[in-house]
């Protein structure tokens, strides 16, 4: 059983019996030592312990009045502690401390009794609380953990400190023989229980609310009377839009199949109009005839926790976007260099096969250049990396027919090799922001593309055109090579390591790159081709 199931077992377990023994009807004490007997043996139960007692004051001793021991389901009494013995037990009581002891061997408050109790009795965990009437102790209320480990939780505490309450008004009842007068006073100590805890609570009885808790009425922003005159289906019209048809749902899907336990969470509006995270925790009550009797709510605010399960949301998808950006760039890196890396090989071919001595200083020239643009593609990879993920990008203006220029140099040995011709047509002053890594690498991915699948029956032309039309960059890139079979691959062009041809130097990446780039930079690409004819790629950037 998960935390969260485990946790709301344990509440909706705690609020029943508290509710038990808040009505007073449903018992009949005949003496104080039912009403003893009733809370150890309802502690035990409440808590999942072995042991649980309640001890008075008798001047410098503590007297056991009744110890219940689940385990012999027996209870027994009289046992006494001296409080000469217990010096440091004792102050702590006396000081009102409610004594949260995980080890009970170790804790500074319970290690007294370590010799002659606890170790006798394989004591563990201790939860201690002290009792008070008319503000004097009077007595003290132990829950005793036996053998495997335990830590105490709030709800554990919240649990014991309501339980001796509710003793407290118990045994004020039995003394004072004035039932109505306790049971004002009962709902007075409840009011005081539920009124200082962080959560709320609510009572529906014949689709009326006929309880709420103060803290609750201060956390919604409405008075007790404004809420009792509210019916269940009201409740609704304060839920936010996007949550109150869902619980409604829920809510009477649950009565309609007689669940005793249930919860849900929702955003609701308080009088102030601010929406706040609440997750409520029902506990329904049904008669004979399957009708619910009572719809208790035990609510909690949980604002603070979806705020930081949001936070880990967001962490989550910026480490997924960190992830995706990393792969683009090994891609960019194993693209974008090996560009450069083959026209420089293309090169050093060209001076290894000539035997003209100025035809290869002209190659080495070439060489140096296509150095420097290499040097240059890893400035702009570099640059990448250094782009902000909230932003998306960092852009900086750029000339296109430069750039576009600064490109085929960095391929002029391809180019030289494979006897292309290239006609740009692009206006001198023609200008766009974006990242000039990804604008460098989408025009090689197209140049390398054009050039690879140039025809065999003609020499291979390239045609470069870019304009603005309605401030955004229109850019075409247009040859005359072997063409793609759209009606077979229209929707499989851009796709990761996709190709179309026999072409052994394949990769399947660059035109998926290449589109990615695009879109990262707020464009779109399409793509118009012939078999045989040619192809053309039109971009279009903001």
């Amino acid at each position: 059983m998960s935390d969260i199931n485990k946790n709301l077992l344990y509440n909706n377990l705690h609020f029943d019996l508290l509710l038990r023994l808040y009505k007073s009807s449903s018992y009949d004490f005949s003496s104080l030592e039912s009403i003893y007997e009733l809370f150890t043996a309802i502690a035990c139960e409440g808590l999942d312990i072995d042991r649980a007692s309640y001890w008075r004051i008798e001047g410098e001793q503590l007297v056991c009045i009744d110890l219940y021991d689940r385990t012999q389901n027996a209870h027994f009494k009289n046992d006494v502690l001296n409080s000469n013995e217990l010096p440091v037990y004792f102050s702590a009581l006396k000081e009102g401390i409610a004594i949260v002891a995980d080890h009970v061997l170790t804790n500074k408050y319970t290690q007294e009794l370590k010799e002659n109790y606890l170790i006798p009795l394989g004591i563990t965990d201790m939860l201690d609380i002290p009792i008070r009437e008319n503000g004097k102790l009077v007595g003290v209320f132990c829950c005793e953990h036996r053998d495997d480990p335990r830590k105490w939780s709030e709800t554990d505490l919240g649990f014991a400190r309501s339980l001796c309450d509710i003793l407290v008004i118990k045994i004020h009842r039995f003394k004072c023989h004035q039932l109505e007068k306790v049971l004002i006073e009962n709902e007075r100590k409840l009011s005081l229980i539920t009124d200082n805890s962080n959560d709320g609570f609510l009572v529906v009885e014949n689709r009326f609310v006929s309880y709420i808790s103060p803290s609750y009425c201060k956390l919604l922003g409405f008075t007790q009377e404004e809420v009792y005159q509210m019916e269940m289906g009201d409740i609704f019209n304060y839920f936010h839009k996007d949550d109150a048809q869902r619980v409604r749902e829920l809510i009477y899907s649950n009565l309609l199949k007689r669940v005793k336990y249930f919860s849900y969470e929702f955003r609701f509006k308080g009088k102030n109009g601010k929406y706040h995270w609440r997750e409520d925790s029902a506990s329904v009550m049904y008669d004979e005839n399957g009708s619910y009797t009572k719809y208790i709510v035990v609510s909690r605010d949980i604002s603070a926790l979806k705020k930081a399960d949001e936070k880990v949301k967001r962490l989550y998808s910026l480490s997924k976007r960190l992830n995706e950006k990393l792969l683009d760039f090994t891609h960019i890196i194993s693209h974008n260099i090996r560009s450069n890396t083959s026209n420089m090989s293309m090169i050093i071919d060209l001076i290894d096969a000539s035997t003209d001595e100025k035809e290869k200083a002209e190659y080495f020239e070439l060489l140096k250049i296509s150095n420097n643009k290499l040097s240059e593609t890893i400035f702009h990879l570099n640059e990448t990396i250094k782009i902000r993920m909230e932003n998306e990008s960092d852009k900086v203006k750029i000339n296109v027919k430069s750039f576009v220029e600064n490109a085929l140099i960095s391929m002029n040995g391809v180019i030289k090799n494979e006897k292309v011709s290239i006609d740009i047509a692009i206006p001198d002053d023609l200008e766009i922001t974006t990242i000039p890594s990804y604008f460098d690498s989408i025009i090689l991915n197209l140049l390398t593309n054009a050039i690879k699948y140039k025809s065999p029956k003609r020499s291979p032309k390239i045609a470069i055109k870019a304009e603005k039309i309605s401030n955004k960059l229109q850019l075409t890139f247009t040859d005359n090579g072997i063409g793609i079979d759209l009606a077979k691959n229209k929707n499989k062009i851009f796709g990761m390591y996709k190709t179309f041809h026999n072409n052994p130097d394949a990769t399947g990446l660059g035109l998926f790159m290449t589109k990615n780039h695009i879109e990262v930079l707020g464009g779109t690409i399409g793509v118009e081709s012939e078999v045989d004819i040619g192809t053309t790629f039109k971009i279009q950037l903001g």
